[in-house]
């Protein structure tokens, strides 16, 4: 097992989920420069941190979702109520289809919406904050939602 870690030749198998999969993952083609395959996948696991939900939600079976990916049809983004535009311009660059042009890691860690979370100093909540005065920079200013509701979503 440890001689996979240092393999070097790429590995042409289809393994994963396929909701969290790339597009040249699902076609078996060259996954262009390193990491862009973790990128569409992290991309994916920010969506659902932000929704509430697995991407490709709406679709019933995972055929359907490899072929939509095999499209190269991105999932459905956040709404602004659910994410800020900073955030849904970082998934945008982490769908890019052509993987040669999807942001690296470091790119990323430069992301506006990145850097403005990393500047936000962050203090324990207190019952005096539940009146929600902080904005944070995962949700726009005009959401109206504050508060997750007892099924776990916003």
């Amino acid at each position: 097992m440890a001689a996979d870690l240092h393999a070097t030749k790429p590995n042409k198998s289809m393994t994963g989920t396929p909701m969290y999969m790339s597009p040249e993952v699902i076609k078996g083609e060259n996954p262009g420069k390193a990491g862009a395959v973790d990128i569409w996948s992290l991309g994916c696991v920010i969506l659902e941190m932000a929704t509430g939900r697995r991407p490709w939600a709406n679709l019933d079976n995972e055929w359907a979702i490899m072929y939509n990916i095999a499209q190269g049809n991105p999932p459905q983004l956040p709404t602004s109520e659910q994410l800020s535009p900073q955030g849904i311009d970082f998934l945008m660059r982490c769908f890019a289809r052509d993987p040669k042009q999807r942001s690296s890691a470091i790119e990323l860690l430069q992301h506006e919406w990145i850097m403005t979370i990393r500047n936000q100093v962050v203090e324990p909540a207190t019952p005096s904050d539940a009146s929600g005065s902080s904005q944070s920079p995962f949700v726009s200013a005009t959401s109206t939602r504050n508060s997750i509701g007892p099924d776990g979503f916003y």
